[in-house]
């Protein structure tokens, strides 16, 4: 097994779990060193020379990774908890690593509640985009084995010698994902990101929105042929292609889509839903590009914008018609994501970008639990993280919200607060440049609640956070609680793409 892990990119395993006696590891590869032995890590940057960790580095890890799950504790008394399976890249900058970390709890026979366990592959810090690279590759892998290994550890922790030959499968199956991979390595992550969509479907204007070059849409011409560009999020340069919707440019997408469309991160599919008579077309095209990523192996996540929804017209029999008619086409789907989107309502093109974004990141889920978790303290009804320039990076809410608003449907809550939260921070912006001193909060009063908008820093970004609560003394608790959330998102958005 040492010997794998001194030849493979992975260079370390491990698995904790946190039971009556906390958080700790249960499962280490390669084994612990003694505490003397100890390297500095700087020391050490070449992945190939393996890894070396002791005891107290592994439960390290273990407390960290199980603290972003579990938070205070209290969500081990809920009874959904044995649905939660996701996965985080988190940073260990101590151990120059990074890991990709699958988070479940497993239901046992001598516990009376599940247990909350964390699975992390470390691999060196250099070669992180191994994982983003190869991430759905990934993911499958450890799914399938935690099927085997949870049914061993449901009557009891089995020993590490008993459980270990699955583990060395996992490593010798990884192995072969990084004898054939994704994309070549790079310390920087590059995203490729898609506009596809007929002609005249509201591509260029949705690009040059993102990019608040207002100014351009005036006299905008078709674009002809794929036309890339790119942009800094994050930590990250995403590659727009805003490919070209006439159908002989169609057709070269599709008959050369080892260059078009292979190992795109992101599809947004452009549809205007006020011209039926080209929906066909349009379907028909979708279909096309479908194939090909299911040709590639690719699970390209696909946002669907309908386009050209103004205001003026969303609520017509006639647009509600053509709508119902492409929900109708799209249900065919287990899931499926859309945003209507208008150039007379600039933020509803920002919304739907933010949750494109999102998608990227193996961390969105994470964030927001934690996000949750910190809004049952402090009885917070809605909060939305933002970074400066208006991505929602992460939301939470509950009942109480659509109560305090009065709007019901759980999806328009959230659409208003999207929408409205950019202007917020950008008001916030506005009223602290000319105060005299630096300013990190702003309170709106709207109708029967209290807007609470923060800024902080967090991994090296400015962001905001806003609130929404129903009394102004629980800024008390989220001040006291807003560093521990603080932390946790810290070590997150250091990974969220990049």
């Amino acid at each position: 097994m040492e010997e794998l892990l001194n030849s493979s990119i992975i260079n370390g395993i491990v698995f904790a779990i946190y039971d009556n006696v906390g958080p700790h590891p249960v499962y280490m590869f390669p084994n612990p060193i003694d505490e003397n032995a100890k390297e500095d890590c700087t020391l050490n940057q070449d992945y190939k020379k393996g890894l070396k960790l002791t005891i107290r580095d592994f439960t390290q890890i273990a407390i960290k990774n199980l603290s972003l799950l579990i938070g205070d504790g209290s969500i081990l008394a809920k009874v959904d908890v044995s649905s939660f399976k996701h996965f985080g890249i988190i940073p260990f900058p101590d151990f120059c690593s990074t890991t990709l970390t699958f988070f479940h709890f497993i239901k046992s026979e001598y516990e009376d509640l599940p247990l909350a366990t964390s699975f992390s592959l470390i691999v060196n810090e250099n070669l992180r985009n191994f994982l983003y690279n190869n991430l759905d590759r990934l993911k499958k892998l450890v799914i399938d084995f935690f099927v085997k290994l949870d049914k061993e550890l449901v009557s009891s922790l089995k020993i590490q010698e008993e459980v270990s030959h699955h583990f060395l499968d996992l490593l010798n199956k990884i192995t072969k994902i990084e004898q054939e991979p994704s994309t070549i390595f790079s310390s920087h992550r590059k995203l490729k990101i898609l506009l596809a969509g007929l002609d005249n479907a509201g591509k260029s204007s949705f690009l040059l929105s993102v990019d608040q070059k207002y100014s351009k849409l005036l006299g905008l011409k078709p674009t002809h042929g794929a036309k890339v560009s790119s942009i800094q999020a994050l930590g990250a340069t995403l590659f727009l292609w805003d490919l070209g919707g006439q159908v002989s440019l169609r057709d070269k997408y599709l008959n050369k889509a080892h260059i078009y469309l292979y190992e795109a991160d992101l599809l947004f599919y452009f549809i205007d839903i006020g011209n039926p008579s080209r929906f066909k077309e349009s379907i028909e095209y979708l279909e096309g590009i479908k194939l090909v990523l299911q040709k590639f192996n690719q699970n390209t996540p696909i946002i669907y914008i309908f386009s050209k929804a103004d205001p003026d017209i969303i609520n017509s029999s006639k647009i509600k018609k053509n709508v119902e008619h492409l929900v109708d086409y799209l249900n065919k789907e287990i899931q499926f994501e859309i945003y209507f989107t208008s150039i007379f309502d600039p933020f509803s093109i920002l919304r739907a970008f933010s949750s494109g974004i999102a998608k990227l990141s193996p961390n969105r889920v994470l964030i927001e639990h934690n996000l949750h978790n910190f809004c049952k303290q402090t009885k917070v009804f809605l909060g939305l993280l933002m970074s400066l320039d208006g991505l929602i990076l992460a939301e939470s809410y509950t009942q109480k919200a659509s109560e305090i608003t009065k709007i019901d449907k759980p999806e328009e809550l959230l659409s208003v607060f999207e929408l409205t939260g950019p202007q917020f921070a950008i008001l916030f912006q506005i009223f602290s440049k000319y105060r005299g001193e630096p300013q990190n909060e702003a309170i709106f009063q709207v109708a029967n609640s209290i807007i609470v908008v923060k800024k902080v820093s967090i991994a090296d970004f400015e962001m905001f956070f806003l609130f929404l609560i129903d009394d102004e003394k629980k800024k008390e608790l989220i001040n006291q609680n807003l560093p521990t959330l603080l932390q946790n998102a810290n070590d997150l958005l250091l990974r969220y793409i990049s």
